[in-house]
């Protein structure tokens, strides 16, 4: 049953048509119901390829909530869905694999961890349009750390704040990022043909670190600032990436208290190992 939303709409089925809001989206979106049953997709030959491409889909799609959930730190700051723009990049690098059959392939991020790197969590005001001086930083996949260097910032200079928020902090989150493999009839973060006790000790090495920095007075800006990142243990095989993220949220006061406000700020990927 449709539901009316904020006056402007109605969400819910109507008839043939699913109508819902979406973040980052204006308005509401609609789509239309169809498609084949689910039985004939899992067993028909004539959806071979279907069920290939839904593989390899799943697999993004699992790649992309890994990352998506180590960057829960920047939530905050996120101003859209990233789901799809993840998975669209996971999909590209599952396309260099060209060792796996169609179905199969893997999504070998440590191979080309790089193209993750600039990853924008905002559409609305992107990190860079608010602090163009570039963070200085150095990452280490040997020894699993990472140090930032965030200019001082000086407001109309190199700090450009959006909307009229008092106050903002620095988040930053180190992270490792597994590769995604095919077997036994789904993607996994590793490879099935490891060891089981080689398996169980880099699942347990997988790990994310996040720091945060003082509140500051957006009317004052902020002096130089270095974060110093550790994971606690590095995994034992190499199918693994390193990320580095960094974002920046804004706040109000509450009393003696400072509220984070939801969407706002700026965040990206800074760096990968």
């Amino acid at each position: 049953m449709a539901k009316q939303h904020d006056f402007n709409g109605f969400v819910g089925p109507v008839g043939p048509v699913s109508v819902y809001k979406m973040r980052g989206h204006d308005g509401l979106v609609m789509r239309t119901k169809g498609g084949a049953e689910k039985n004939q997709i899992k067993n028909s030959p004539k959806f071979e390829l279907t069920r290939k491409n839904n593989a390899e889909f799943g697999g993004c799609s699992k790649a992309g909530k890994w990352i998506r959930t180590e960057l829960h730190a920047l939530q905050v700051v996120t101003d859209y869905n990233i789901s799809g723009p993840l998975n669209a990049l996971m999909k590209h690098i599952q396309l260099l694999d060209t060792q796996n059959e169609w179905g199969r392939r893997s999504i070998l991020l440590s191979r080309n961890p790089r193209l993750l790197e600039g990853f924008n969590l905002n559409r609305k005001t992107p990190f860079d349009t608010i602090i163009p001086n570039p963070a200085r930083y150095t990452l280490s996949k040997d020894e699993v750390n990472a140090i930032i260097d965030i200019p001082a910032l000086i407001p109309g200079l190199n700090f450009n704040a959006p909307g009229n928020y008092s106050q903002y902090r620095f988040v930053v989150i180190l992270s490792s990022i597994p590769d995604f493999y095919y077997g036994a009839r789904k993607y996994l973060s590793y490879d099935i043909n490891y060891p089981k006790d080689v398996v169980e000790a880099y699942q347990d090495a997988l790990s994310c670190t996040e720091a945060y920095s003082n509140w500051y007075p957006v009317t004052n800006g902020s002096p130089a600032i270095n974060f110093e990142l550790q994971l606690e243990e590095k995994p034992q095989i190499l199918s693994y990436s390193l990320m580095l993220a960094i974002g920046i949220s804004f706040g109000v006061m509450r009393g003696e208290y400072i509220e984070p406000v939801k969407y706002v700020g700026g965040g990206k990927i800074l760096g990968m190992a």
